[in-house]
């Protein structure tokens, strides 16, 4: 799973590759980090911010943690 990338668009005019935020999820995973990733930037975000500004000004770590916290099959992140 990546975070913070953007595609070129008019609201991220810059082209650039997300960041890897851990190992692999198990397919059974994948909602629980998604879910863990939207109610992180929900808690960060300013009012009217975007996702993508969210992760430029907190960082990733508070959300790897949040997609981290919900492994249950594969490997814990250290």
């Amino acid at each position: 799973m990546t975070l913070g990338g953007s595609d070129g668009s008019n609201h991220a005019p810059a082209a650039v590759a997300g960041k890897v935020i851990g190992p692999s999820f198990a397919a059974d995973e994948i909602t629980d980090a998604i879910e863990a990733i939207i109610e992180t930037y929900q808690a960060q975000r300013q009012a009217g911010e975007k996702f993508v500004d969210t992760v430029k000004r907190v960082g990733l770590e508070p959300f790897k943690a949040a997609a981290n916290a919900i492994r249950r099959s594969t490997a814990k992140a250290a």
